[in-house]
């Protein structure tokens, strides 16, 4: 990464709403919108019934991103060791980038808003507008750790690729660095788009939240307009994924965009 200096920090900023990565101060302007967080079941979602014959997700054969120049790399300890095993993640953001309580990003909660957070939930919610405390379990629950670049998996129709209304890219198996892992760590990729015509204020508490927090109280996963795309990585660590969320708004603009290709391109994780 080119020109980038280094911050260090808990992961619990990102994933708890704790405090901001550097000194900062996130106005009501900037702040993300929230929801009223609902209690997070203690246990984890069972997996339907009936597997199918595990498979092989292809490799993501999309264009890749450029390098983040002048950026600031981030190093964070992971906070949450019961829910999914790694030690840290690090990240680069590009200058002009904010860091809010939750969401890193760029122009946080305006319409041309591009985010990435990160996260460790037990489930995700099979309907995101009218949310019950039955979770789906995630994507990645059901898998085995195959030789190889490529996630295997059953249940292809479970988790954020079969939560109502939003219309998702079929899987792919993407590679993310990391010096623990010769051959880096494998996460599976894909992509969730909010419906163009949903009216979120009309939504359970006026959110439309796509997984609950990680414990009782904090904020969910509720940054969402209509139209908006996500880009998820479900990170194949041990005990629980970790769910990496990339998000930008029908408003914003294509140089934010790349941006935030960029930054998901930059990560690096350490699992041991």
């Amino acid at each position: 990464m080119w020109g980038a200096s280094r911050v260090s920090a808990g992961l619990g900023a990102l994933l708890f709403a704790g405090a901001c990565l550097t000194a900062c101060t996130v106005t009501p302007e900037s702040a993300s919108p929230t929801g009223t967080p609902l209690a997070e079941p203690t246990d984890m979602p069972a997996l339907p019934t009936g597997a199918a014959e595990p498979f092989n997700v292809p490799a993501f054969d999309g264009p890749q991103p450029l390098p983040v120049v002048n950026g600031t790399t981030y190093v964070l300890n992971n906070a949450n060791p019961g829910a999914s095993d790694f030690q840290t993640v690090e990240y680069t953001v590009p200058p002009g980038w904010e860091t809010g309580d939750v969401y890193i990003g760029k122009d946080l909660g305006e319409p041309g808003e591009v985010a990435i957070s990160f996260w460790t939930p037990s489930g995700v919610y099979p309907d995101p507008c009218r949310r019950t405390t039955d979770l789906s379990p995630i994507d990645l629950a059901d898998h085995t750790h195959a030789d190889g670049h490529l996630v295997l998996m059953s249940y292809p129709q479970i988790g954020l690729s079969a939560q109502n209304g939003r219309a998702a890219t079929e899987a792919r198996s993407v590679i993310i660095d990391d010096p623990s892992e010769d051959e880096g760590t494998i996460a599976l990729r894909l992509e969730l788009t909010v419906p163009e015509d949903l009216d979120i204020a009309s939504c359970d508490e006026g959110a439309y939240v796509a997984w609950p927090a990680t414990h009782a109280g904090a904020q969910p996963q509720d940054n969402h307009v209509a139209g908006q795309t996500d880009i998820i990585y479900q990170v194949d660590v041990d005990l629980g994924p970790l769910i990496i969320d990339a998000s930008f708004r029908p408003g914003s603009p294509r140089e934010s965009v790349e941006e935030l290709y960029a930054v998901l391109g930059s990560i690096v994780m350490d699992r041991y």
